[in-house]
Order: C-alpha cells, then structure tokens, then sequence
C-alpha cells in the first residue's frame, strides 16, 4: 500500500490576527480616502461661491462710486426713471 503525504494545516491565530488587521486598515483606508474626496469637493464648491461673491462686491464697489457722480446720476435718472429738465421735451421712441 502507498502512503500518501497528507500536509495538514493547522489553524493559525497569528494569520487570522494579521488578515483581521489588515482588512480593517483597508476599510479604514478606504473610508477616510471617500471622506477625502468629499471634502475636497465641498472646498471647491466654497472657493467657486467666494469667486463669484468677490466680482459680485467689486461690481457694486465701482457702482457706489459711481453714484457719487452727478454726470451717472443725471443719466439714471433720464434713463430708468424718465425725468426730464425744465424746458426739455421727453422723446419716447416707438418700436
């Protein structure tokens, strides 16, 4: 009769150990690199509303200043309210 050679393995705590530690750094690893990501985005999103908020506040700064002069104002008020000088007459173009 032949013998075969039966390798038997044993059951190892230090393996198990090992493959539980490892899985939980990948999880971890993974976890933190999607939170990462996330705010990443949310900065991006932030600086791009900063952006727009910072042309919006130099465009109303050069519009105060404006304001301030009388040639602007003579023109908003001809322009959007439709006041005209004495003596003048108001022209109402048709379309």
């Amino acid at each position: 009769m032949i013998q075969k050679n039966k390798t038997t393995r044993q059951f190892s705590w230090f393996r198990l150990c090992i493959m539980v530690m490892a899985g939980y750094f990948c999880y971890v690893f993974i976890g933190q690199q999607t939170e990462l990501a996330r705010i990443r985005q949310e900065a991006e999103l932030v600086n791009t509303r900063m952006n727009e908020a910072v042309a919006l506040n130099t465009s109303l700064t050069a519009e105060k200043e404006m304001l301030s002069t009388a040639a602007y104002i003579e023109k908003v008020a001809r322009e959007q309210l439709g006041l005209v000088k004495p003596g003048e007459v108001p022209y109402i173009p048709s379309r």
